[in-house]
């Protein structure tokens, strides 16, 4: 007896590099402004290049809220659930109608708005009309340029030609999202805006979206590629309703791995609240 303990502390003591190997894997970092700084690749994958000023840049240079913090519900009292994200996008949360789908439409906006692409921020209203920004913005423009100017008895309209600043024109925008918060949902997006593609075509900015249930909506927000195999991964994020910060979220499959591999996507793809059936690949229209 006093033999075989040895040898079984022996044998214990050879297996532990295994397992710590194993389990010891922490792609998710307390440091880092962004997610490329804050969430490693796993071994023997890289980053897929990206063109510079493109959407895909913007998300993985998106600043994010400081590790740890915890997911917030538009009130400002925390999501129920704390368990499910890797880290969370710091993107103040824009009232209580930026919910799943509007926080997506949102990102879109924001990066077109400040990469000067402001002719294409346009989106599908649920009844089918379209709101285009730039319109949006004439009709704010004309409507602050119209005063009234009394002499003697006699009332007419003047111009006012100051030039809006770039506080007021912000503000405009606030109030475009607002509107487009307000009259657009998940099955308007997917009605309008977005069209079916296969899990070989998902890029930086795809969606996966289940028509049965809408309220459930992941964006693809970096993707890695083994240099051995070729096999790529994804990092996805998402918002919630009631509207909530938008953050990256873990996989359930993998121990400290919120990347989903190619092969978590056989169909149906579990997410740590929700499972996405077959065919769920979408691509957004908005940078067309």
């Amino acid at each position: 007896m006093k033999k075989i303990l040895p040898l079984t502390i022996a044998l214990l003591a050879s297996l532990i590099p295994v397992f710590s190997h194993t389990h010891s894997l922490q792609l998710v970092q307390d440091e880092g402004q962004n997610i490329v700084e804050r969430i490693h690749v796993p071994p023997k994958f890289k980053r897929i290049k990206t063109e510079q000023k493109s959407f895909a840049e913007y998300l993985r240079n998106f600043p994010l809220k400081e590790a740890g913090s915890p997911v917030l519900l538009s009130n400002g009292n925390e999501k129920p659930n704390q368990e499910v994200h890797a880290c969370i996008f710091d993107m103040p949360i824009d009232g209580d109608l930026q919910k799943n789908s509007q926080s997506i439409v949102r990102l879109y906006a924001e990066y077109l708005y400040n990469s000067g692409k402001e002719g294409k921020i346009s989106f599908h209203l649920t009844n089918g009309e379209i709101c285009k920004w730039t319109d949006w913005l004439s009709d704010c423009e004309r409507k602050r340029n119209l005063r009234t100017e009394v002499a003697s008895d006699l009332k007419k309209w003047t111009k006012y030609e100051k030039p809006v600043s770039k506080s007021e024109k912000d503000q405009f925008f606030r109030s475009y999202l607002k509107n487009v918060y307000a009259h657009t949902s998940p099955l308007s997006m997917m009605e309008y805006e977005s069209e079916p593609i296969t899990q070989n075509q998902v890029q930086i900015g795809d969606i996966l979206f289940d028509l049965n249930k809408p309220g459930f909506i992941c964006m693809v927000v970096d993707i890695c590629k083994s240099t051995e195999t070729g096999e790529k991964a994804y990092l996805l994020a998402q918002g919630n309703s009631p509207a909530s910060d938008f953050y990256v979220i873990k996989n359930p499959k993998r121990v400290n791995d919120p990347w989903y591999h190619e092969e978590d996507f056989a169909m149906p793809a579990q997410t740590p609240e929700y499972v996405f059936p077959k065919d769920s690949w979408r691509r957004l229209k908005y940078l067309k």
